[in-house]
């Protein structure tokens, strides 16, 4: 189906339409029925008493059954060149991984991430709107650059969830809440001392109002057995228990999104905080336009937990590249 005769035909040109209206009509016009006008795909859209999710749930919900479409959960980006001020090198010289070397681990590195989830559900299950879903994120540490190492990949973390979404049937000042609640798991998957992971229970609340989000997500780690082994790396098989029993301390209690999109700028802030410890981060995103659907993207990092082997070490880092997918 074309759409840009159609739209580009309407009263309202498409550059007059808000984004998040404009997004909504090409992504009902994907599935739409085939005698459905672009007309009608545009009222559905600007509808204000339909209780489906509103700006980009509203689209994930009109796209997500369709075969075609892999839906991304979190932001999907490509930093090739990003800067870390203080390396962490301690976990590769106490797992003497390269014994040649006293400090193997490079500033310079790429740093990538891919996420996407998949509905569990076809229909609503209680409310207009909600679902079942399956997400699964992977962030990788690149040192790209280390020749001397032959470029390893330094850190590699797993995040899958199952999680609950739906949007309440509450608005306050034009704007309009949703809620998720989940089971999360992370892990780098290593073992012995190289070995970081945990899990935990989530239950998060938004807000969106026009070009603003934000997001509040506290959390309970589920507690593990203590670690059962030596310490010795050469101990076979992999000993159980917990990996990292301080990681709480470091991860803090929640995350706290807000994001702004204007045209075609958006401003993403995340915030981890600990109460009792201080202890935390902050992650700060500037996306722009390039070209087609690419992106350009600049990154600042600030504090603990940018990866599970850096949990409980701080780092700053500045990088760029290009996003594919972003939070609006």
């Amino acid at each position: 189906m074309c759409l840009v005769a159609p739209l580009s035909a309407q009263e309202n040109e498409p550059d007059e339409l808000p984004i998040t209206l404009k997004t909504c009509i090409q992504a009902a016009a994907v599935v739409a029925e085939k005698d459905m006008t672009i007309r009608a795909i545009e009222e559905k859209c600007k509808r204000k008493d339909s209780k489906q999710p509103l700006d980009r749930f509203k689209v994930e919900k009109l796209l997500e059954q369709n075969e075609f479409v892999i839906t991304p959960h979190r932001q999907n980006y490509m930093l090739f060149a990003t800067y870390n001020d203080r390396p962490n090198q301690e976990p590769f010289i106490a797992q003497n991984s390269y014994p040649e070397k006293t400090k193997p681990m490079q500033h310079q590195e790429a740093k990538f991430q891919t996420s996407f989830k998949v509905p569990l559900t076809k229909d609503s299950l209680f409310i207009e709107g909600d679902g079942l879903y399956f997400g699964f994120t992977v962030k990788f540490f690149w040192q790209l650059y280390n020749k001397s190492l032959s470029a390893p990949f330094r850190e590699t973390n797993y995040r899958p969830e199952i999680f609950y979404q739906t949007p309440l049937n509450l608005s306050y000042l034009g704007g309009d809440f949703f809620t998720q609640v989940g089971f999360e798991h992370e892990s780098n998957g290593r073992s012995q001392l190289l070995s970081r992971s945990w899990n935990r229970v989530f239950a998060g609340l938004g807000y969106q109002r026009d070009n603003w989000t934000m997001y509040l997500q506290p959390w309970f780690r589920l507690p593990e057995n203590e670690k059962e082994d030596d310490g010795d790396p050469l101990t076979l098989p992999p000993a159980k228990g917990d990996d990292n029993p301080d990681i709480i301390d470091y991860m803090g209690h929640y995350e706290f999104f807000a994001i702004y999109k204007n045209h075609d700028f958006e401003l993403s802030n995340k915030i981890r905080y600990n109460t009792k410890t201080g202890n935390g981060a902050l992650e700060t995103g500037f996306s722009f336009p390039l070209f087609n659907r690419l992106r350009g993207y600049v990154q600042f990092y600030n504090g603990y937990g940018e990866s599970l082997i850096d949990y409980d070490h701080s780092v700053q880092r500045v990088g760029i590249g290009i996003l594919l997918s972003d939070f609006l």
